[in-house]
């Protein structure tokens, strides 16, 4: 048997309002953190797979693309629009590639559009030459802190985003007034 996650995916519910946002996204960055600590990627987190319950809470569902930290060969997997410059250049991929797909995906679910829009693979390297502009710009009232996370999720240098999905919980608590539970490893993937 399977939970039920009756309440649709982050798709079906963009434009959310920033703190439910914030909530569903720490739900996301906790199962990161679990994969990540255990040296592997999930390679395609984007709305369509973060589905959420009734009670408010979001999961993180299709682990079917998922693979090893340091994986830089192989078929390119990921929707376009979510995944990281090093994905499709096949560069060394670690915690901040998922970081970079989390991002798109905060973005996506703030602002009811992907902050580069991309159909195909190949409209990404066109699409990255631009930066997004802010999610308040799009979305009045989001604070100076949440834009601030969301744009360093979406830093095409890998070296510029956060380093883990523990760091970025950290920050989301401290935007939205959540609380991290104490049993959260601390050391989680970082990159080497």
């Amino acid at each position: 048997t399977m939970e039920l996650l009756d309440g649709g995916d982050l798709r079906d519910r963009a434009a959310l309002p920033w703190r439910e946002l914030c909530a569903y996204a720490f739900d996301v960055c906790s199962s990161l953190a679990l994969l990540h600590s255990r040296r592997l990627l999930h390679r395609d987190v984007s709305p369509r797979n973060v589905r959420c319950t009734q009670d408010g809470k979001a999961k993180l569902i299709n682990f079917g693309a998922m693979g090893p930290m340091g994986w830089h060969s192989g078929p390119v997997a990921g929707t376009p629009a979510f995944i990281a410059p090093e994905t499709l250049h096949r560069s060394e991929l670690d915690a901040r590639t998922d970081l970079f797909s989390l991002g798109a995906t905060m973005y996506f679910t703030l602002c009811g559009q992907a902050p580069y829009a991309a159909r195909e693979l190949n409209d990404l390297d066109a699409a990255w030459a631009y930066r997004p502009i802010p999610p308040s710009a799009r979305v009045p009232g989001i604070p100076p802190e949440l834009d601030d996370l969301v744009l360093s999720l979406l830093q095409i240098e890998p070296s510029l985003r956060p380093e883990s999905a523990f760091q970025v919980m950290q920050r989301l608590a401290a935007i939205a007034g959540l609380r991290i539970d104490d049993s959260l490893p601390r050391d989680l993937a970082t990159p080497a």
